[in-house]
Parts: C-alpha cells; sequence; structure tokens
C-alpha cells in the first residue's frame, strides 16, 4: 500500500469506531454474542449487559478521537514516520479503552453481585 494512504486509513478506522460505538452508549444493543462488550460480566443479566457495554461504548468512542486526530496529523507528516506512529496510537487507544472496560465491567459485576 502506498504510504501516503495510512493516514486515511486511521482516519477510516477512527470514524467506524465511532459509529459503532454510538448504538452501546444509547443502550440499543441487546445481549448477543457477536457485537458489543463481550466480557463474562457482560452476560450475568440485562442490567449488566446495558451498563457495560454503554461504559464500553464511551471509552471506544473516546479511544476514537486520538486515533482521528494523528490521522489528521499524519496527511501532513512525513508519510514513513506515520506508519510506526499512527499504528502506536491506534493500538495504545484501543488497548486503553479495553483495560478501562475490564476494569468497569468487573466494578459492575460486584456492584450487581
Amino acid at each position: 500500500m502506498n504510504p501516503d494512504y495510512y493516514p486515511l486509513v486511521n482516519i477510516g478506522i477512527s470514524l467506524l469506531i465511532a459509529l459503532l460505538s454510538i448504538p452501546l452508549i444509547l443502550r440499543r444493543v441487546p445481549m448477543n454474542s457477536f457485537y458489543g462488550v463481550r466480557f463474562p460480566e457482560s452476560y450475568k443479566s440485562d442490567k449488566s449487559w446495558y451498563a457495560i457495554n454503554e461504559f464500553g461504548g464511551k471509552a471506544l468512542f473516546l479511544a476514537s478521537l486520538p486515533i482521528l486526530i494523528s490521522g489528521l496529523w499524519g496527511c501532513f507528516a512525513n508519510p514513513r514516520n506515520y506508519l510506526i506512529t499512527g499504528s502506536a496510537i491506534m493500538v495504545i487507544s484501543l488497548t486503553a479503552a479495553s483495560v478501562v472496560s475490564y476494569i468497569k465491567a468487573r466494578m459492575i459485576d460486584k456492584q450487581n453481585g
């Protein structure tokens, strides 16, 4: 792939993540095994499912912002340097969203326990 397109890939991924997180935030996704924040704690009750997915959706939405910003920055940066930086920002942002969502899922499970 042409390195000039790397920032556009990050922009597209960030927009996709943001769009997919909105139904989670709005509690529109019923319990399922395909779409949503699917930790074991999520499946213990509908109440847990919606609370964990709302929080996870917000975490994913926030994680999409640094990815978007890095993509926009990458449009003006040296494309060869951007591949490593843009990829690192994406991995760090999504890992952080996953970790905080897991911690919140554990907290919700203890509260409902």
